[in-house]
Parts: structure tokens; C-alpha cells; sequence
């Protein structure tokens, strides 16, 4: 049987001989990141896998748990910084990693902004965020609010510059409504706007954090 045997034909042709597939979430969780989110759906995953659809019903129960599962598996492998000592650069360190782990996992912003509920890792990860600049001598509250802040921005501006470099025809949305942007807001401001929209949006990420870490800096930090 060949790599490209799809699962169909496998269930066609019956399982070879010896031991059958062994099939667990974290491979589960691995045949999804594989696949992709844009191309997410059990039936990929089960082709990816070479079993029976109907397989991976006893370790998910729907496309939503997939997601969540591939999300927690992503977040799992992705490379967080170690604490540096210093509030501010574990702050930036941090909005950095989660970036990187978006432009890692195209589609991933995408599923995360339509679940209704949260992938454990998710949880996980922004509680040990605030539980470190509590340690740095914050407040539980105000060490809640940076952290939240923070990643809210990534996430936000993230989600945006998806929304920015989607196709618009045979352009990007950037490139086709340049023009109206810059009208609206004025010739005195226009050149801005236009700059705006044509670098990455990773440059105005790191512009945008450098303000907020600067108000936390300012207002709540110890």
C-alpha cells in the first residue's frame, strides 16, 4: 500500500497485516497541524492518518474539539521565551512568540476568534504570563490588565493584517483601498496612511507595543 493510499481505499481494501494504526489525540493533534487549519476538517485529518473517519469520534467529538486540540498542540511546540528577569522584555518577548506562532499556523487566528471556549493552552499560558509580572511585584490586577493588554494586541493587530492582505480581486485589500483611505483622512495625513498600509503589519505591531509597554511603564508597573 502506498503513501498515497487515502482512507477510503484503505477501508476498501481492508487493514494490512500485523498490528493496526495506533491512533491517540497528540497524533491526532499532529495529523491536523499537518493538514493545516485552512484545511481542517475530520475527514483530512482521517485521510492524513490513513483510518476510518468514524475513528476519530472516540478521541473528538466534533471539528471544534479538533481545532482546540491542534491549538493546544501548536501552543505546546511553539518556542516560549524564558523569563529574562525584567518585566518589560518578558512582556515583549512574549507578544513576539505568540506572533511568530501565528505566522507559523495560517488559519490559526481565524478558528481561535470563532470557539466558544478556550483551548486549555491558551489558559495555561496566559496565567503563567501574569503570574510572572506578579512576581515582579505587580498587582494581581494590574498584572492582569498588561498581560491582557498585551496579547490582545497581538492578536488584534494580527487579525488585522490577515484582513489587509486578503484578496480583493487582483489586488490585495491593502493595495485596492489605499486610495479611499488616504481621501479620508486627508491629504496632511494621507502619506502616513499610506505607509501604514503598505508595510507588514509586524512593523506597526512592534510600534503599537513599544506604546503600550510604555503606559504599562508609566501606569503599573512597580
Amino acid at each position: 500500500m502506498g503513501e498515497e493510499t487515502t482512507a477510503r481505499e484503505w477501508r476498501v481494501r481492508g487493514r494490512p497485516r500485523g498490528r493496526p494504526p495506533r491512533i491517540t489525540r497528540p497524533a491526532i493533534a499532529d495529523a491536523a497541524l499537518a493538514v493545516g487549519f485552512d484545511n481542517l476538517t475530520l475527514a483530512t485529518v482521517a485521510d492524513r492518518l490513513k483510518v476510518a473517519h468514524s475513528a476519530l469520534y472516540r478521541h473528538v467529538a466534533d471539528r471544534e474539539e479538533l481545532v482546540i486540540v491542534a491549538i493546544n498542540r501548536a501552543i505546546g511546540q511553539a518556542d516560549w521565551p524564558e523569563p529574562t528577569g525584567e518585566w518589560r522584555s518578558d512582556l515583549e518577548a512574549q507578544a513576539g512568540a505568540l506572533w511568530t506562532l501565528l505566522e507559523a499556523h495560517p488559519g490559526l487566528i481565524k478558528e481561535f476568534l470563532r470557539l466558544k471556549r478556550f483551548p486549555d493552552e491558551v489558559m495555561h499560558r496566559f496565567g503563567a504570563a501574569v503570574q510572572r509580572l506578579i512576581g515582579y511585584g505587580f498587582t494581581v490586577e494590574d498584572a492582569f490588565l498588561a498581560v491582557d493588554t498585551v496579547f490582545d494586541l497581538a492578536i488584534d493587530v494580527f487579525g488585522r493584517g490577515q484582513q489587509l492582505d486578503a484578496p480583493a480581486g487582483a489586488v490585495k485589500v491593502r493595495d485596492g483601498s489605499a486610495d479611499a483611505w488616504a481621501e479620508a483622512v486627508g491629504p496632511e495625513v494621507a502619506p502616513v496612511m499610506r505607509r501604514a498600509l503598505s508595510e507588514p503589519a509586524s512593523v506597526w505591531f512592534d510600534r503599537k507595543l513599544g506604546l503600550v509597554l510604555d503606559g504599562i511603564a508609566t501606569s503599573l508597573a512597580p
